[in-house]
């Protein structure tokens, strides 16, 4: 049965831990502890209302800091990508006037087979900077006839 001295210790508690056969001396310091408290914190400390109410404006403003550099970002990209698209299409525009003109379009069919038969080093860098050269040429040309 159960011991009758329980010396404030619950019985039921003592009699399962007894059972288990987990200490011989239940409900003694060993199993169970107490903290009591030494100190009480300062009364010019902020309270845990206050200190919960700075973490969430610290938090609101950490929020507010990110959406202004997302939505940054957001117009940077948009800004950057219309740039290029500009850019493309301008020198898009600036290749077909090329194309346009006959004797341009067979030096340069020239200068492809030309690398096809003979594979020649460097022969596609060479064909991209004589197309940006004549691009560089007609846009002289056309800023000298719009002057």
């Amino acid at each position: 049965g159960i011991n009758a001295e329980y010396g404030g210790h619950s019985p039921l508690v003592e009699h399962c831990l007894r059972e288990r056969q987990l200490a011989r001396d239940v409900g003694v310091s060993k199993l169970l502890s107490r903290k009591e408290i030494s100190s009480y914190p300062s009364l010019e400390g902020l309270t845990y209302r206050q200190l919960i109410s700075q973490s969430r404006k610290r938090v609101k403003g950490i929020s507010q800091d990110v959406n202004k550099y997302w939505e940054e970002c957001k117009r940077l990209h948009i800004r950057t990508t219309n740039e290029n698209q500009a850019s493309r299409l301008e020198y898009q525009q600036k290749s077909w006037r090329l194309l346009d003109n006959p004797t341009v379009v067979s030096k340069l069919a020239e200068m492809i087979v030309n690398d096809r038969l003979h594979g020649t080093a460097g022969a596609a860098a060479k064909i991209s900077s004589t197309i940006d050269s004549l691009i560089a040429l007609q846009d002289e040309t056309d800023d000298k006839s719009n002057s």
